[in-house]
């Protein structure tokens, strides 16, 4: 057998693993900043940087790490990123210094895992891209959804720390899986092929719109939309709810759509069918409906449609691509600028509520962005390869 296709019988395990390792730490912790901000002594405010961090890390870090991986190999690069992330999680309980480079560290280990899943499975498993995409974005989706619930209740019934110390735990338990991996470590292979320049690439560039443009949204809806559902005469619990059942709905699609990208020829309708929910989740939200039932469903539609994008793209860097070099290439530079416009979602949009005093202006920014997106993703799909 070649080694190239050899692997740990725990690497698909690991795998799973390892997407819930991608958003956990990040999406637990807005649930309890006021916690934080209280026991820091600072204002609730100044926290919102918590979410910006990992973002800025995620677009400042993607482009370099392709060369990292050369260096080390993808499965000792990942396990060196599970030990920066368990690190990075703990170190946020001591103080307000060490939860701002906690999350500097959070945010550097989860690029890593950003960058080098797609390119591992395209590596180790190349015949089972559509599946193995699924799997760990359906771990992502679940696991968001799960922290998400239960770090509010522990927090309460043991404080913020112990909950936080609790999360931390799941990046260690996932570097203890993952050891076995390293025997199977490809550094030779990832040195010798460094990999197609994407920055000349224009297709690369509108997938970059496309990723970018469609990340915008999500963390728009992430940041913004239990605010827009209290707006609308929702009570804190319920926009809470509101919010996780936007984790939940997205699971479908994250296990859906990369399977389906595997199999179809024409992948255009992925591209217009999550596009065209995130716009009726979006005209919904401007409408003067004000219920639980009515937000339920917009959660339903922005969850299928965002969760869709990014698991599509994720999909995308191994199936536009030949080799794990040139996976590595394209999700590096696509996860760049794609993360620091991103980045921008929450705070223009947010910007132009507090300025407006409401959001119909916020939310047509948002729609014409998702037309960006969609026009991008049919312009990536124009041919079959990157």
């Amino acid at each position: 057998m070649n080694n190239s296709i050899r692997h740990s019988r725990l690497l698909i395990p690991g795998i799973f693993l390892l997407g819930a390792c991608m958003r956990t730490p990040i999406t637990s912790i807005p649930s309890i900043v006021k916690e934080i901000a209280q026991s820091f002594n600072i204002p609730e405010t100044s926290l919102g940087i918590l979410t910006t961090i990992p973002l800025l890390c995620f677009g400042l870090f993607s482009v370099v790490i392709p060369a990292l991986s050369r260096r080390w190999g993808n499965e000792v690069t990942i396990a060196v990123s599970l030990a920066l992330l368990t690190i990075g999680s703990w170190l946020r309980i001591f103080n307000y210094s060490m939860l701002i480079w906690g999350t500097i560290l959070v945010g550097v280990a989860i690029t890593f895992i950003n960058v080098l899943l797609p390119a591992l499975i395209t590596d180790n498993l190349p015949s089972r891209v559509g599946s193995m995409t699924s799997l760990y974005n359906v771990a992502l989706s679940l696991f968001s959804a799960i922290g998400a619930y239960v770090i509010t209740p522990l927090a309460q019934a043991a404080g913020w720390h112990f909950a936080v110390t609790i999360l931390s735990l799941l990046p260690l338990v996932t570097l203890l899986l993952w050891l076995p991996n390293l025997r199977f470590n490809h550094r030779d292979r990832q040195t010798a092929a460094k990999g197609a320049n994407m920055w000349k690439n224009p297709r690369a560039w509108a997938m970059l719109v496309y990723f970018g443009a469609s990340s915008f949204i999500f963390y728009t809806v992430v940041a913004w939309l239990p605010a827009m559902a209290e707006s609308a005469g929702m009570s804190h619990s319920s926009a809470s709810v509101i919010a996780s059942l936007f984790q939940l709905f997205s699971l479908p699609a994250s296990f859906l759509v990369p399977v389906w990208a595997a199999q179809l020829q024409r992948r255009q309708v992925l591209v217009l069918g999550t596009g065209i929910l995130v716009i009726i989740g979006t005209v919904f939200l401007t409408l003067p409906i004000h219920n639980f039932v009515y937000y339920a469903l917009i959660s339903a539609l922005l969850g299928l449609g965002t969760a869709g994008t990014f698991s599509f793209t994720m999909a995308l860097f191994s199936l536009k691509t030949t080799n794990a070099a040139d996976t590595s290439s394209l999700s590096g530079m696509v996860q760049s600028l794609g993360y620091l416009l991103a980045a921008l979602g929450p705070v223009v949009i947010g910007q132009l509520k507090a300025s407006t005093s409401n959001w119909l202006l916020s939310e047509i920014v948002m729609l014409i962005v998702t037309i960006v997106f969609i026009v991008a993703g049919l312009i990536t799909e124009k041919q079959k390869l990157i």
